[in-house]
């Protein structure tokens, strides 16, 4: 991935605007996916735009394709099972929720990444990190507008793809440094799209479908989200710690009420204060710990 390696493009801050651009259009997009799963099953979604992404991810790989090893067998395995298994909950779940809950319990795989971070890569998370994730957790409650935590079955689908997504984060922070970006990206997604191909097959209707709807979910979202958003979300895991990067996809909700916005939906106070406290949690988790290494203890000794 040579583009993506030139002399500027290695610091952490353009990595984590980069980033926060992708995340941008994954809330823009929230639109578009719900209208489409309102004309098609969550699997022959998904399935179709995973093999779309993989596609994408192919041709971009050109030359990337001469350096894969047979080593990439175990991590591909598990970056394709991963990514099928939170994409499979989340969208089976939605079916059966609100779409407030479910953006709230998806959104929630924040505050498992510092666990799964410490517990599987050896990586404690700082005291500000910490803090932004309580505080991106509860502008999350506030933002989905939900009135209680019973969960219902579809919430406890949704729940669990929280956890895939958690623990997609964490498949790509350990393997990233090890693989040739772009190539083990379009490996791992075209697993995923076998996977749901295959359940595609033995659960939902085998029929093409022919809502426009669902086209234009398929386009920009395999494009825009799998195609290049894969790419991008391995390349910041090179450089920036799994909980930031939890943390900067907490705002794919506030895109996404944006966008409801955009299409007429009202956004009461408690949503505006939501989204409030998530960029609050953020910039906490970002900001402060640079604050204090100009202005603490190093800056004191000079």
């Amino acid at each position: 991935m040579r583009s993506l390696t030139i002399r500027g493009f290695k610091q952490p801050a353009v990595a984590e605007a980069t980033f926060i651009a992708v995340v941008m259009v994954w809330g823009l997009t929230f639109v578009l996916s719900k209208n489409a799963l309102a004309a098609v099953g969550p699997f022959a979604y998904n399935t179709l735009r995973l093999t779309l992404g993989a596609l994408i991810l192919t041709i971009l790989t050109g030359r990337g394709w001469r350096r894969v090893r047979w080593r990439y067998i175990g991590p591909v395995l598990i970056g394709g099972l991963v990514l099928f298994a939170a994409y499979a909950l989340q969208a089976y779940g939605q079916q059966f929720t609100t779409a407030s809950k479910a953006g709230f319990l998806t959104g929630t795989s924040v505050a498992y990444v510092p666990l799964f971070s410490a517990l599987l890569l050896r990586r404690r998370p700082g005291r500000e990190a910490i803090l932004g994730v309580a505080m991106a957790i509860g502008g999350l409650y506030l933002l989905s507008g939900a009135d209680n935590l019973r969960l219902a079955p579809g919430d406890v689908w949704v729940a669990l793809g929280g956890i895939g997504w958690a623990l997609y984060i964490i498949v790509l922070t350990r393997y990233s440094p090890q693989v040739h970006l772009l190539a083990f990206s379009a490996l791992h997604v075209a697993l995923a799209a076998l996977f749901s191909g295959g359940i595609w097959l033995l659960a939902e209707p085998l029929a093409w479908p022919d809502a426009p709807a669902v086209w234009w979910g398929v386009g920009v979202t395999g494009v825009l989200i799998l195609g290049l958003g894969t790419s991008v979300q391995m390349w910041v895991t090179r450089l920036v710690t799994p909980t930031r990067v939890a943390l900067i996809t907490t705002l794919e909700p506030v895109f996404a009420a944006i966008a409801g916005l955009l299409v007429g939906e009202a956004l009461t106070s408690r949503m505006w204060l939501g989204g409030g406290l998530i960029l609050i949690g953020m910039l906490t988790a970002e900001i402060t710990p640079r604050f204090q290494w100009r202005f603490g203890p190093r800056a004191a000794e000079r």
